[in-house]
C-alpha cells in the first residue's frame, strides 16, 4: 500500500489521505515521506495538523471566507 501511494495516483485523482492511529506508530513519519514524493513529482504539499487545520477552517466560516480557503 505504502509503495501504491508513493506513486502519487491518489494526488492526480484529488483523492484525500487522512491516516488514523495510535501515537507512536509512524503516521507522522509516513505522511511527511509521501508529501516529499509528491513535491519531488512536482505538486504543491501541505502538511498540516488536524487540529490546526479544523481551527483554520472555523475561523475561515467565522469570516465568511471558507469556500475560498477550501478551495486553498
Amino acid at each position: 500500500m505504502i509503495h501504491t501511494l508513493a506513486f502519487c495516483e491518489w494526488v492526480k485523482k484529488g483523492l484525500p489521505l487522512c491516516l488514523i492511529g495510535d501515537s507512536g506508530m509512524g503516521k507522522s513519519h509516513l505522511l511527511i515521506a509521501l508529501g516529499t514524493e509528491a513535491a519531488m513529482a512536482g505538486f504543491r504539499v501541505k502538511y498540516v495538523l488536524a487540529t490546526k487545520l479544523v481551527d483554520e477552517l472555523v475561523e475561515a466560516a467565522d469570516e465568511k471566507v471558507l469556500t475560498k480557503t477550501i478551495a486553498r
